[in-house]
């Protein structure tokens, strides 16, 4: 039975729902604990077993490469969920625009990349290429394949 991801029905709503349970639950968080984290963990684990098996139905299933992006994407979220950041899913990737200089050791060991035209941090499961020379602003990359925020900064700062 679940109990953490009762109406998900596809992969790309377990991520989400996982990414919304971890900002709330994670041990960092004042209503968080290692136990519930586990829990949440345990049962994120079936279900995408259970999914992966379903939408691949054809009795295809998920490539060794798609369990280990899985894995890795999972990993990154518990590992920066915590931070007083802006942090967004787009497309595939993960960026940090506003509030990421003072976590920038921790991102650089995560497997972040600064992107300085863009002024963001970025990360992306596997080897990316760069398919034109065309720049394309983050604003352009979010509209094309659509911006999720994961987590809001809570602090602000003056600027001087």
């Amino acid at each position: 039975m679940r109990k953490w991801f009762k109406d998900v029905a596809t992969i790309e709503q377990l991520r989400k729902r996982y990414r919304e349970l971890l900002k709330s639950y994670h041990p960092d968080n004042e209503n968080g604990s290692v136990e519930i984290t586990q829990e949440i963990n345990a049962e994120y684990d079936l279900v995408f077993s259970i999914l992966s098996t379903e939408e691949h139905s054809d009795s295809q299933s998920y490539t060794q490469e798609e369990r280990a992006e899985n894995e890795a994407f999972k990993e990154v979220i518990k590992k920066i969920i915590h931070i007083n950041a802006d942090i967004e899913i787009v497309g595939e990737w993960i960026w940090i625009e506003k509030g990421a200089y003072e976590y920038r050791e921790l991102l650089k060991s995560v497997g972040f990349r600064y992107a300085p035209r863009k002024k963001a941090w970025y990360w992306h499961f596997g080897e990316f290429r760069k398919r034109s020379n065309k720049e394309i602003s983050l604003d352009e990359i979010k509209e094309k394949y659509g911006c999720q925020k994961v987590n809001h900064r809570t602090k602000q700062y003056a600027l001087d």
